[in-house]
């Protein structure tokens, strides 16, 4: 099943409407592997991953009858996984305040992002995920999601330009985190 085809998706939705379990547990189904690559993105693990998926399909019910069959259920659901991750943020917000920084003294900052051919996706993702909440959440919504600064700002109640900061701070500490793995040993200083 597409879900960027609505109509592939749109008789589940039907049936959802009409209060059916199996409709929404096959909605579910079919949709979870969409709706989890994305909360990946803004976790810190599956478990909370998990957990901001579970709280986005709660959400996408609740609205379902709001949902307009002319666009793509793929971009809605993903719009509410999104705005859903936002949102455990500003619950988080006090929780993650206390970030640590990474010692970068033993690192020589590469001229070009060429050290990034030597990661599978899988790593790079892998070191996504252990960025600071705010540095994580930003880095998503510009790298990955398209988002501008402007729209991160509104979005998450900080001016333009600490997204912009913490951006470039996720970047230096990404960076930083791949080097440190010692897959580049030519970054590192003896």
């Amino acid at each position: 099943m597409n879900l960027h085809n609505t109509s592939d998706v749109f008789p589940l939705i039907e049936d959802c409407l009409k209060g059916s379990r199996r409709a929404q547990n096959k909605l579910y189904e079919v949709s979870f592997p969409y709706a989890m690559s994305i909360a990946l993105r803004y976790a810190k693990n599956r478990d909370e991953g998990l957990e901001i998926v579970n709280e986005a399909f709660a959400r996408a019910f609740n609205y379902l009858g709001k949902f307009d069959p002319t666009n793509s259920f793929a971009f809605w659901l993903r719009k509410i996984v999104i705005n859903t991750a936002i949102d455990r943020y500003h619950v988080n917000a006090r929780e993650y305040n206390h970030l640590t920084s990474i010692d970068d003294e033993h690192f020589i900052e590469p001229e070009t992002d060429d050290y990034l051919e030597e990661f599978t996706s899988e790593e790079l993702f892998k070191q996504i995920q252990s960025l600071p909440p705010i540095y994580r959440l930003v880095f998503s919504l510009f790298a990955i999601e398209g988002f501008s600064h402007r729209e991160i700002s509104a979005q998450l109640g900080i001016s333009e330009g600490t997204s912009k900061s913490n951006y470039f701070k996720a970047k230096k500490k990404l960076k930083a985190q791949l080097i440190r793995l010692g897959y580049s040993k030519k970054y590192m200083k003896s």
